[in-house]
């Protein structure tokens, strides 16, 4: 059976991704989303909300902390989508 949320993350594919707290680039930025499922990951609001996931890192071609996948679309997509972890 397929995964719906493979469509949304495929332009991630064979990326390296970083286990991280959300943080932003952009002041004006006060969340991102998942790729996969939508996910938001801020460092404000209440108990619906992520605060760490995994983030692209400097070797994107977007840069770091640029794309967002919460842990559980991680854990679940990883293999499918060939990411790598770094530390």
């Amino acid at each position: 059976m397929s995964d719906w949320r493979i469509d949304s993350v495929e332009h991630l594919r064979g990326v390296k991704l970083k286990f991280s707290k959300w943080k932003t680039l952009r002041k004006e930025w006060d969340h991102d989303h998942c790729a996969a499922c939508g996910a938001k990951l801020t460092d404000k609001g209440g108990d619906d909300v992520l605060r760490e996931g995994y983030a692209t890192t400097e070797e994107y071609s977007k840069g770091v902390y640029y794309d967002w996948v919460c842990s559980e679309c991680f854990h679940d997509l990883k293999d499918e989508i060939e990411w790598v972890e770094v530390e």
